[in-house]
Parts: C-alpha cells; sequence; structure tokens
C-alpha cells in the first residue's frame, strides 16, 4: 500500500502571536522599518522618502507589521505617524529580536535619508519662529501658559547648584528662577527672535550670571563651539521643547554627556492629545508624547524616572513634568 500522502499539519506548541511576529519580521525591508524606528516616529510620506519606495508598497509592509503588534499608528492632521510599539516584559524573543536590531548601525543610505528628513523638520520648526515671533506668547498661552507649570517645575530643582543648561528657554521665564538658584546658567535656543527677547528679559532683571547661546545642542563626541558648554551641568531643563525637536529622542542623548554623574534632566512637556490646530498654529512637530515613551526614550539615553507629575490645562491639554537622573554606568562610560 503507498505511503500516505503528507498534509499540512497545523503549528504545534508555537503561540500563534509569536508566528506572526516571526513572519513580520522575515523581510529586510521591514526590519529596516523597525530599526529606523526604533527612538522615533514618522510619517508615511518620511518613510517613503527614506527608503526610497511608493506608498503601496510601503502600506504593505507597514500593515503586516502592525498586525503583528509591532508597530503604533497614530493621525497627526493629514499625516499618519508610525513608531514602534513598547513590548511587554513577556515578550522575550520580541525584546531579543529588537535588540539585536538596534545593535546593528543604520545603513549609510538609510542613516542619509533619516537625517534630510530631521533637516527637513528643523527648517520648518525655524520658519515659523521666524514668521510668527510676535504672536508667539500668544499662541503658546492657548496650549499652556508658563505661569500655570513653570512654577510647579521649579519645585522640581535642587535648592541650590554650580551650573544649569536650559534648552530652548524662548522668551526666558525660567532663567531667573535659575539665576537665583544656580552659580552659572547657560541657555541655549537656535531661535534668534527667542534668544533676544531672552536677552531683553536678562537685561532687565540683571541676571549677570546667565550666558545665552544661539544654535543646537552638540552631538555627543562633537567639538564643542563655546567654552562655557565644556563643563558639566547639574542640571538641563527642556521645558516644552521636545515637541518642537525634529528628533526628541536624539535630544536626550545629547544631554546625557553634559550632566554631572547623578545629574537632573528636567521636562515639562505636553502628554498626546488630538488639537490639529497646535501644528500649523504653534510650530508643533509632534502633538505631545505618551509617557511610556518619553520615560523609554529617556532610560536608553541612560537617564533614571525620578519622579513626574501631571497638570491639566486649558482646551483639554495636559502637561507631564518629568524629572530624570543620570545614571552613574552612563556617567562613567
Amino acid at each position: 500500500m503507498p505511503p500516505k500522502a503528507e498534509t499540512a499539519q497545523p503549528e504545534r506548541g508555537v503561540a500563534p502571536e509569536l508566528l506572526q511576529h516571526l513572519r513580520a519580521c522575515a523581510d529586510p525591508l521591514r526590519l529596516a522599518i523597525l530599526r529606523l524606528l526604533a527612538e522615533d516616529a514618522f510619517a508615511v510620506q518620511e518613510l517613503c522618502r527614506i527608503l526610497d519606495i511608493g506608498q503601496p508598497n510601503l502600506s504593505h509592509h507597514l500593515k503586516l507589521l502592525s498586525d503583528a503588534g509591532l508597530l503604533e499608528a497614530h493621525r497627526d492632521g493629514t499625516h499618519t505617524f508610525y513608531r514602534r510599539a513598547l513590548p511587554t516584559a513577556k515578550q522575550d524573543v520580541e525584546i531579543a529580536l529588537l535588540t539585536t536590531l538596534d545593535a546593528q548601525p543604520l545603513p549609510g543610505a538609510l542613516a542619509a535619508g533619516r537625517s534630510a528628513v530631521f533637516q527637513a523638520r528643523a527648517e520648518r520648526s525655524r520658519a515659523f519662529f521666524a514668521r510668527h515671533a510676535d504672536a508667539f506668547d500668544h499662541r503658546r498661552d492657548l496650549i499652556a501658559a508658563p505661569e500655570h507649570y513653570l512654577p510647579v517645575l521649579a519645585t522640581l530643582l535642587p535648592e541650590r547648584g554650580g551650573r544649569a543648561l536650559e534648552i530652548g528657554p524662548g522668551p526666558g521665564e525660567f532663567l531667573p528662577v535659575l539665576a537665583d538658584r544656580f552659580d552659572s546658567v547657560v541657555a541655549l535656543d537656535s531661535a534668534p527672535s527667542m534668544l533676544e527677547r531672552a536677552r531683553e528679559l536678562c537685561r532687565s532683571a540683571e541676571l549677570d550670571n546667565v550666558t545665552l547661546l544661539g544654535g543646537e545642542l552638540p552631538a555627543p563626541g562633537a567639538r564643542l563651539r563655546d567654552a562655557s558648554l565644556a563643563e558639566p551641568f547639574d542640571v538641563i531643563v527642556c521645558a516644552m521643547v521636545l515637541h518642537h525637536a525634529p528628533d526628541p529622542a536624539a535630544l536626550l542623548g545629547r544631554c546625557a554627556p553634559l550632566l554631572t554623574p547623578g545629574g537632573t534632566l528636567l521636562i515639562a512637556e505636553l502628554c498626546p492629545h488630538l488639537q490639529d490646530w497646535v501644528i500649523e498654529a504653534c510650530g508643533d512637530v509632534w502633538r505631545g508624547f505618551d509617557p511610556e515613551q518619553l520615560g523609554s526614550w529617556a532610560a536608553a539615553a541612560g537617564f533614571a524616572d525620578a519622579g513626574r507629575q501631571f497638570l491639566a490645562q486649558r482646551n483639554g491639554f495636559r502637561i507631564q513634568l518629568r524629572r530624570f537622573t543620570l545614571t552613574a554606568s552612563t556617567a562613567t562610560a
């Protein structure tokens, strides 16, 4: 009697979710997408530009990854942004795969495409502040007036300290607080119009221990263009800055090398919201950040979570006030 023909057998002893994860990852392009989304979110159009593929082809791959639970999507006006979903502690295989993937250097073409996207974001943000400097205060107050959250942020500061850095001080409302508590303060802003307003505030308030600098925060290992950034800081403050940043995760990574061991990073930032008008009205790149995502970026940069508070604001906005400390292993690396 001839042997019976073998028929396809269902997978046994393997969780269906695991099989779906593995199948979704079994493609070089989808692995490239996961690698790109390790620390940032990109719009569909941005991913098409970086990967040099058409939108229908990209949408197919994004759907497979999303169906497997590896990606999350959120609408931002007319755009859809994708980011990597945070794995749970029980997803050991997924964590191992993503850890191995993230350890690989980003191929040159992808790195160049990503840099071009970040540059375009930065140019849009700078252009906005150049056009709307006079209306900045009114538009910002529609979301969250500084007098509502800066006093609470001040309670997270040390009573006294040596050096403090504020990134993106805007008109400079928080500089008097820092100048009163720290021996020296450096304020860094990429918008000349905001820097000039901060300079006027420092003159009128006679803040003689504040140094104002224009430009971006230097990348780790980059040559410092100003001596005032050479010595480590006890505290770095980012108040309502990350939602304007082209690459928020990278900005947190750039803060770590500038802090003393055990130094403090203070962040005031919007929680996720659905208000599309802020993109045009306020020059925002992002509509807030999930607290867990922000914590994940900070942990990847070498920070430990040291406390958080949440404030409800007008028009349905919510602010997260976060305190992170630089771990000893990061400071000594």
